[in-house]
């Protein structure tokens, strides 16, 4: 992971390069770019989109390194007698998607009781010595008993499978690795650091502000119930199915915190608290008896307003989109003129204007007095960091019991189930508040 983290760090100080050559401008009378400036913010901007492309490539060559990989140790004296693995490593005959691999690390501890060598010697009967030789050189956690973790290689491999279930990863807030739980780097919160002088004159003070933003990890812990029968069963889509799982679990939980978690010592926070007060604002009221026109004119106006929060404070608008309620986006593709004609045709390629947008239930529609109000994020997600600890641990059972949905405490081993725990950690922060706007009191559609 040396070449990714460096990539991201190289990354982040391209962004803030560019957010120089903006600030720069906003602090001149807010003045447009000079033909020099902007040449030179178009080439760090397509820099950015390089490196972006690089990452992904450096993620998906990890991905395809580790199944290629020869374990250091094999575990030897399987059931049977058998040995652990080839003396190559065997190429996979499959490309997996996203989460196919953790899936099947997953069945594969189950079905051995949470015994290694068993784990071990069923992995490699189900999916090959390559498989196999992942599950026997796990290493076992020490925090959670009887648990094992899963390495750097498939804790990405899951974190990706979450990207396009998860609001805030989708829309392209910066992911980096935690390692060690713990990171503190600095943030922007006000003003710029550019002035001009003349000939051996000292550097003015300038009001730029900055502060420190620490991420801590914290601990999500999710409980997913499975069939026995289902395990017992082994095809490419009982592996589906498990994924589809494990995602679901995780991703709705991380989906509503990054979105609206208050925060806490315990939890990371929402990107509804990270963003400034001034960036909070209250949706124009839209009059019962207004006409097509009317209706449209505010909203366009209000959607402006939104903008204007990140384009008068300098912000980069490297990744800008908007994240919306589906009550939200089924309004705004449906408004039309007086004419008939849509006055946001752009929806169906998932767009608002030029900024792309997504739509999910973590953006409720029964806020305010009148549980009928909603709201909208507009924010340069690039500004807003999650780190995860790229670490996963996963712990099953057949006999513990648990609740259900609707409050019924249940039995794993009456119902001929197991209950898988995953554990993964991350915590959220933003690099500069000011990039993230909030139109708060949205009743459009309701």
């Amino acid at each position: 992971m040396d070449r990714i983290t460096a990539l991201r760090a190289a990354q982040a100080t391209n962004l803030d390069a560019m957010e120089a050559i903006l600030a720069a401008a906003h602090a001149d009378n807010g003045r447009d770019l000079t033909a020099e400036e902007q040449a030179e913010y178009d080439r760090l901007q397509a820099q950015d989109d390089r490196f972006t492309a690089s990452i992904q490539r450096e993620v998906d060559n990890e991905r395809r390194r580790a199944a290629a990989a020869r374990p250091v140790a094999p575990l030897p004296g399987l059931p049977g007698g058998r040995p652990l693995g080839a003396s190559t490593w065997a190429a996979p005959e499959e490309k997996l998607e996203p989460g196919f691999a953790f899936a099947r690390i997953t069945q594969a501890l189950i079905l051995g009781d949470m015994d290694q060598r068993q784990a071990a010697a069923i992995a490699e009967e189900r999916w090959g010595s390559d498989f196999g030789n992942i599950v026997g050189n796990m290493e076992q956690s020490t925090a959670v008993k009887g648990g094992f973790l899963v390495d750097t290689r498939y804790a990405s491999d899951f974190i990706d499978l979450l990207r396009p279930a998860v609001a805030v990863r989708r829309m392209g807030a910066r992911e980096i690795p935690l390692p060690g739980g713990n990171l503190t780097t600095r943030k922007k919160t006000a003003g710029t650091s550019a002035s001009y002088i003349g000939e051996r004159q000292n550097i003015p003070l300038t009001d730029l502000q900055v502060g420190n933003m620490t991420l801590s990890a914290k601990k999500l812990a999710a409980i997913v119930p499975i069939t026995n029968e289902l395990l017992r069963r082994s095809s490419r889509q009982v592996d589906e199915m498990v994924r589809e799982d494990l995602r679901e679990s995780v991703a709705v939980t991380e989906d509503q915190q990054f979105l609206r978690g208050v925060g806490s010592a315990t939890a990371p926070t929402g990107a509804l608290y990270l963003a400034a007060a001034a960036n909070k604002f209250t949706a124009t009221a839209i009059p019962a008896d207004s006409t097509a026109a009317a209706i449209i004119q505010i909203v366009r106006n209000d959607l402006a307003a939104l903008r204007l929060r990140l384009l008068n404070s300098n912000i980069p608008m490297t990744r800008v989109g908007y994240i919306v309620s589906h009550r939200t986006a089924i309004f705004l593709e449906n408004l039309t003129d007086a004419n008939g004609n849509k006055v946001f045709p752009e929806i169906a390629q998932g767009r608002i204007g030029m900024y792309p947008f997504t739509a999910t239930t973590s953006v409720p529609d029964n806020l305010g007095t009148g549980t009928n109000e909603s709201e909208i994020y507009f924010a340069d997600w690039a500004q807003m960091v999650i780190g995860d600890e790229m670490r996963l641990t996963i712990a099953a059972s057949d006999v513990a019991t648990y609740v259900d949905g609707d409050g019924t405490v249940r039995s794993a081993f009456q119902t001929d189930e197991t209950l898988i725990r995953v554990i993964e950690h991350h915590d959220t922060g933003v690099r500069y508040d000011r990039a993230i706007a909030v139109l708060q009191g949205v009743k459009w559609g309701a």
